[in-house]
């Protein structure tokens, strides 16, 4: 990558393939000579899973006050306590199968969601603690891109603070949809979220700029332009499963009404600027069936897996077909990226 950058996987609806794709296109940046980090930022700790061996978790987690030392909760170790500042040399773990280092989560995240609330509260407040403590996350991400091209954050599906500190923290987002009628509401309620918070973000950033100019520059990891404001990516769908003819597949047309709506239910993202590309579709991601519990059994991508995880005669050409439509996604993404 000519620059360095951060994309944010995100939908505040679950059941989209957020992580398996989010990890699916690290692994592919990683094949094209990409160093790339993963910063698991979701409580339920499902990318960990899946980038991490069996050993590997255990490993991590058997340990208690180890497991808070050796994951992305170690970077909040400050907050926790009251303080402001945020610990950004933490130690990753390699992901051999997938090519890419670890920031594995940790579920006491949930945890942490009030504190991160309460200083958001206090950012409006125009107080400098507080516009550090939102900024957490991205303070740890330009610490991260000093030794990774491409920094990958996994979050939960949720618009609460943590969500919010994530996407402050990145360049760049995505939203991972899925055909039906709760996506077209989850992504309006993404830009009402959005709309709602940025506004806020800015207001309180010129109030804590006027009352301590000097000290707000210490800290050049709170800006008043954020990326995010400009660096939307688009969307992918999730395919649905459709039947077959003659080679060819057929539309389901209940899905297929979903999925046109889509542009108009993200025109409000346009309003608000932060959309660079004219056209947002991404790509469809493929019903993977049961390569995706096979994958997650292998800790490994879908293009790694092998008869040892699992693999079976037919798999092996579906594989194929799989890894070659979701390639011609992941490239659209890296070259906007890249950008």
């Amino acid at each position: 990558m000519q620059t360095k950058k951060s994309i944010a996987f995100f939908n505040n609806k679950g059941g989209v393939g957020k992580t398996t794709l989010a990890c699916n296109f690290a692994a592919y940046a990683a094949a094209q000579g990409i160093s790339v980090a993963i910063v698991d930022l979701d409580p339920q700790c499902n990318a960990t899973q899946l980038l991490l061996s069996d050993e590997q978790w255990e490993a991590l987690f058997e340990d208690r006050s180890r497991a808070e030392s050796l994951t992305v909760l170690h970077a909040l170790s400050h907050i926790r306590l009251g303080d402001s500042d945020t610990v950004t040399d933490l130690s990753s773990m390699e992901s051999e199968r997938f090519g890419v280092h670890v920031i594995p989560g940790h579920p006491s995240l949930a945890v942490v969601e009030d504190k991160l609330s309460s200083s958001w509260s206090e950012f409006e407040r125009k107080d400098l603690g507080g516009a550090r403590r939102t900024c957490w996350a991205r303070n740890l991400i330009r610490s991260l891109n000093t030794s990774f091209d491409l920094v990958i954050i996994d979050v939960g599906p949720s618009l609460g603070a943590l969500n919010r500190c994530a996407l402050i923290a990145a360049d760049t987002f995505i939203t991972p949809i899925s055909s039906d009628l709760f996506s077209l509401y989850a992504l309006e309620n993404i830009a009402l979220w959005l709309s709602d918070w940025l506004v806020t973000y800015r207001d309180a950033y010129d109030g804590v700029a006027r009352k301590m100019p000097a000290d707000l520059a210490k800290f050049p990891e709170i800006t008043r332009q954020l990326p995010l404001t400009r660096g939307y990516l688009g969307y992918t769908t999730q395919q649905y499963v459709t039947k077959t003819s003659a080679g060819e597949r057929r539309k389901t047309q209940a899905y297929e009404h979903f999925r046109e709506q889509v542009p108009e239910s993200i025109e409000s993202l346009t309003a608000m600027g932060v959309v660079r590309e004219p056209d947002l579709d991404l790509g469809i991601i493929p019903n993977m069936f049961s390569m995706v519990p096979l994958a997650q059994a292998a800790h490994a991508p879908v293009s790694a897996l092998t008869k040892e995880d699992g693999l079976r005669g037919a798999q092996f050409s579906q594989q194929e077909k799989y890894v070659d439509e979701l390639n011609r996604v992941f490239a659209k993404i890296l070259d906007r990226a890249s950008r």
